[in-house]
């Protein structure tokens, strides 16, 4: 890694502290941007080899172009460059890449200023003032994008719902009615407890995992940042015996390592517990006690004091409870959820405390996909006794109630449920809790378009997270916000985020938050044109299939896969998907059940079936959510006006915009803003009036101009380009295909409008051509017969698919 300070343009580069400014601004960069951006300026002086940056960013040969391009791709963006530009990094063709820019590297005191002046001293927007520092800065440009697919935000906020899980083992009663304190801050160091090693019968096997997760809860209510052992977890079966110390503490920013021993011997159970440092001497402490609960117990107690921390003040212990909480934690971190929920139903302890077990077993049931039984029991938690008496516990409760909702669609609800846990938890000093809150609470923000605060409390909750150790949270935080981009209709600025998040789930075994963040990667790349890029994305998701048991979740990979398989015109596949989508009994999601019904239109409306059109589209529009998703609702109203129209049903299309509205003055740049545009102008060409019709035309030119979304260019050109050629205004036409021809090697829309073009200016070669690549890209789209053969010709055109 380079030292110093290295400043280049309006940006600032401290690798020793792995950040880069943008002015007085932070920006995020994932693990492989930084060491792309770390490698080339280390080594300016020359080019470097394509094959030496590989092994400089992924540690290992086995890497094909594409992904190291991809890398490259997001570094440039992070700068402000492209590859047009090149203003920073330079492709060598044949090569590789070479850093250009010039580089100033002033002394270590302006660093150190220029980081200090980089925070905030104001202390009545502290939230909004931690998410400056966290956050990356977000892009001031008139160039906004649009994701044709944002539901996939609305379905992603599930992502936070899974931190409910972390607070088991915190929430353990010490006797009935009593309910634990957690520690008033979160400590700066940080360590990961590993499984622990069992030598007993075959019956002990849960303490390996129990005994893990109770004594990295022990030292987390202590004061120590601990990553959720769901975290640790994740991280040990994506190498299964081969995650070295080293890389364990550079994933999870820990310094200690705690590796431990049980042992059954002839009178109870002995447990051994040794923290290692990356240098010097490890801590070494073994307790002994009648059972493995309290023996693990006692030697986190015991590594507590040795470590220089006292162990966490508590109540009386029920002990037969303890081991029971412990088992069916146990099952739940090995995904064995009807194993828990025996061990919780059958527990005589859990059953003197029916809060208690009607808790973890809505737990359990979120994470099954039950979410109506799991909102249920919620539902009369809150009413009860304990939750009206212990703060804490009534906060945990509304934080599992409130993902359970948004993850239901119902953004609303959820986020008064995170208000109240937020106010239940002040004073409380639960740092994991609040952050788990927050995330929740920006969700539900974004779907009420308050962008501002929604940033506010992700970065919060990024603090939160990382503080504590949970960098999985942190990573959903990431998510998140890729997600926000997709939501606000900025696919290509989701593409910096997206990627990394995806690494690190896949990093950490996260099969949930995995599955919905490619599921908003893939969104984001079909909105940027980049087929290809999906459909890998997508048979990375469907490698993934056998190992999901969640229903809602099996119907959004096979959305995905309709989705994928429609805008490469393969109809009956995707027909198929989406078939077997409807065949799945769904927890009652109607975000989900929306964006199937959206799906069933669009395909309907390609393959010009627009009784099915009409009906899916009214069935979705009257599934959606009452807040969000504004841009693909926009997208669905007009397959909907199309389907109408066709059907010659003109009063009903009538009533689904406001007509009387009056075209914008300025490019309008909110979501949805080309598509209805577009429906506008489609309507009026409709009627015969030609005059609005061209001034709403304009505006949705103007619109897709200033948003810069490739899929939306091309649907306005695809949409206007035919009736310029044929009213014989070649020139305008032109002018608007040629906007279009860079997507033509990859867009079956953008390739037929150069097929229309050349044929209408009977340049026979150009024609010929674009027809060749638009019959490639056909796939079961038909190419109008008139286009198939050359103007005053009686049949020349290429003939059957290459």
């Amino acid at each position: 890694m380079i030292e110093g300070v290295h400043e280049f343009g309006r940006f600032r580069f401290v690798p020793q502290a792995r950040e880069l400014w943008r002015g007085g601004e932070r920006v995020t960069l994932p693990r492989r941007t930084f060491e792309c951006l770390d490698y080339l300026i280390a080594h300016r002086d020359r080019a470097v080899h394509r094959d030496e940056l590989v092994q400089a960013v992924f540690g290992r040969p086995n890497v094909s172009d594409a992904q190291l391009g991809q890398v490259v791709l997001r570094t440039r963006r992070v700068l402000d460059d492209d590859g047009n530009a090149q203003r920073m990094i330079r492709t060598v063709a044949g090569y590789g890449y070479r850093w250009v820019a010039d580089v100033a590297t002033p002394g270590a005191d302006a660093t150190a200023a220029t980081i200090q002046g980089a925070g905030t001293t104001t202390e009545v927007k502290a939230a909004a003032g931690e998410a400056q520092r966290v956050l990356p800065a977000y892009r001031a440009t008139s160039r906004r994008r649009l994701s044709r697919a944002a539901l996939a935000m609305a379905f992603a906020v599930a992502l936070l719902g899974v931190g409910v899980f972390a607070a088991w083992s915190m929430m353990a009663p010490r006797r009935p009615g009593h309910f634990p304190k957690p520690a008033s801050g979160v400590s700066a160091e940080r360590l990961v407890v590993l499984p622990l090693q069992v030598d007993g019968l075959g019956e002990d096997a849960w303490v390996r995992l129990g005994a893990m997760d109770l004594v990295a809860g022990r030292l987390r209510e202590a004061g120590f940042g601990v990553p959720p052992s769901e975290s640790v977890l994740g991280l040990l079966q994506g190498a299964p015996g081969t995650t070295a110390p080293a890389q364990l503490r550079e994933a999870t920013g820990a310094r200690l390592l705690v590796q431990g021993s049980a042992t059954r011997a002839a009178r109870g159970w002995k447990v051994g517990l040794i923290a290692t440092p990356p240098q010097g001497m490890a801590t070494p402490v073994e307790f002994a006690a009648a059972d493995p609960v309290q023996a693990a117990r006692g030697a986190a107690d015991l590594l507590l004091a040795a470590l220089g921390h006292a162990p966490p003040s508590g109540g009386e212990r029920d002990a037969a409870l303890d081991e029971t909480l412990q088992r069916a934690r146990a099952a739940m971190l090995a995904n064995e959820l009807d194993t828990a929920r025996a061990i919780l139903g059958d527990s005589p302890a859990l059953a003197a405390q029916p809060e208690q077990l009607a808790y973890r077993l809505a737990q359990v049931d979120f994470r099954a996909g039950r979410l109506d039984r799991a909102e249920a029991a919620l539902d009369r938690l809150l009413g009860g006794a304990a939750a009206q008496a212990e703060p804490h516990f009534r906060a945990r409760v509304l934080i599992a109630r409130g993902s359970t909702r948004i993850r239901r669609g119902a953004f609303a609800d959820g986020g008064r449920d995170f208000d109240a846990a937020l106010a239940a938890l002040a004073g409380s000093g639960d740092v994991p809790a609040r952050g788990e809150a927050r995330l929740g609470r920006a969700n539900s923000l974004v779907a009420a378009h308050r962008y501002g605060d929604a940033l506010a409390d992700f970065g919060a909750a990024r603090v939160d997270l990382e503080s504590a150790g949970d960098l999985l949270g942190v990573a959903r935080v990431d998510a998140n916000l890729g997600m926000l981009e997709l939501y606000r209709g900025r696919p290509a600025a989701a593409l910096g985020y997206l990627p990394g998040a995806a690494e690190r789930f896949q990093s950490y075994g996260a099969l949930h938050e995995l599955l919905l963040t490619l599921t908003g990667l893939i969104d984001a790349e079909l909105a940027m044109l980049q087929r290809d890029e999906a459909a890998a994305t997508l048979e990375r998701a469907a490698a993934l299939s056998a190992r999901i048991t969640d229903p809602d979740q099996r119907v959004d990979l096979l959305l995905n896969r309709a989705q994928v398989l429609t805008g490469a015109g393969r109809h009956r596949e995707a027909q198929a998907a989406l078939a077997q989508a409807n065949a799945i009994e769904m927890s009652g999601n109607r975000v989900l059940r929306a964006r199937q019904r959206s799906l069933q239109a669009a395909l309907a409306a390609q393959e010009a079936r627009w009784e099915a059109a009409a009906t899916a589209a009214a069935a979705a529009l009257a599934d959606w959510p009452v807040a969000g998703a504004d841009g693909d609702r926009a997208a669905l109203v007009r397959i909907a006006q199309r389907a109408l129209l066709a059907l010659g049903r003109d009063e009903e299309a009538a009533g689904l915009f406001d007509r009387s509205r009056a075209v914008p003055d300025a490019a309008a740049e909110a979501p949805g803003a080309v598509a209805e545009a577009l429906a506008m102008a489609e309507w009026w060409q409709h009627r015969g009036d030609a005059a609005r019709a061209a001034a709403w035309f304009n505006a949705a030119v103007a619109a897709a101009d200033r948003r810069g979304v490739p899929a939306e260019i091309v649907a306005v050109a695809a949409a206007r380009a035919p009736a310029l050629l044929a009213a014989g205004r070649d020139a305008e036409a032109a002018a608007m295909i040629g906007l279009v021809a860079p997507w033509a090697s990859r867009d079956f829309d953008a390739a037929l409008l150069q097929v229309r073009l050349f044929h209408a200016l009977d340049q026979h070669e150009a024609w010929f051509n674009a027809l060749r690549e638009a019959q490639r890209l056909a796939g079961e789209r038909e190419i109008p017969a008139g286009l198939l053969v050359r103007r005053g010709f009686a049949a020349d055109a290429p003939r059957g698919r290459p």
